[in-house]
């Protein structure tokens, strides 16, 4: 779900609401029998209902998925991978709070699972401005309630450069961080990264942050990509002036 995830947190941003829902064609409706027999024959089988709603999500019939995704989670609340399917699936109709919702019970479902804790991270993090109204949550809490579940994914996943990526982002937004802890993030990051420049730009970044013209110096003069030559100059001169 993870790079899908991507794709429909920007259509959230853009206030896309789901498009009109297209038939399915005669080959997609025969293949809804096996699904639609087995719901007849144990209509209270979260298990049948929940491989239903895949199969309709798969074949955009989303709004027809969620109600089977509904009636799963109804016949077995404590079920995580529901939790989560509906979470993305409340994502993909623009539905931000109860999306999180949905994200933040899977992870108390199964706490274990790094990528639960990566969606919520990412709806509470990119979608803050519905979230601080749908929750009656101040935007600096919000921040800090992503950064924690950023964290959380990373260490859950250690080897994951695109959480740990998430994790380290998340202090350029943050109110007041700990640039200690984003620097240890940040180094996470570029030991993660075949091509380093950019984790040393950052770290670069965190460095002028914490005030420290040597450490700036230092991750500057690892870059190499004629590419970042411009904004290397540009935070070089920052530091010259600490």
């Amino acid at each position: 779900m993870r790079t899908a995830l991507v794709f429909i947190l920007l259509c959230a941003l853009g206030g896309d609401a789901w498009a009109e829902e297209s038939a399915l064609d005669a080959a997609e409706q025969r293949a809804t029998r096996p699904f639609e027999k087995q719901l007849r024959q144990q209509p209270d089988s979260a298990a049948a209902h929940l491989a239903y709603a895949e199969f309709l999500s798969d074949h955009g019939q989303m709004r027809t998925a969620i109600s089977h995704w509904r009636l799963a989670q109804l016949l077995d609340p404590a079920n995580a991978a529901i939790a989560n399917s509906l979470g993305g699936a409340y994502l993909r109709m623009g539905r931000a709070v109860q999306s999180a919702d949905q994200f933040q019970r899977a992870v108390d479902g199964a706490s274990a699972v790094a990528a639960y804790h990566y969606n919520l991270a990412n709806v509470e993090f990119l979608l803050r401005r519905d979230l601080t109204a749908g929750w009656q949550i101040d935007t600096a809490a919000l921040l800090h309630r992503a950064l924690s579940e950023f964290r959380e994914a990373s260490r859950l996943s250690p080897n994951d450069a695109e959480y740990a990526r998430g994790y380290a982002d998340a202090f350029f937004v943050l109110p007041n961080p700990d640039w200690i802890e984003a620097e240890a993030a940040w180094k996470h990051v570029l030991k993660l990264s075949p091509q380093g420049d950019f984790a040393c730009l950052q770290l670069a970044r965190v460095s002028l942050k914490r005030g420290d013209k040597a450490g700036a110096r230092k991750f500057l003069d690892q870059i190499q990509d004629a590419r970042h030559e411009g904004l290397k100059q540009k935070l070089r001169a920052q530091a010259d002036k600490l």
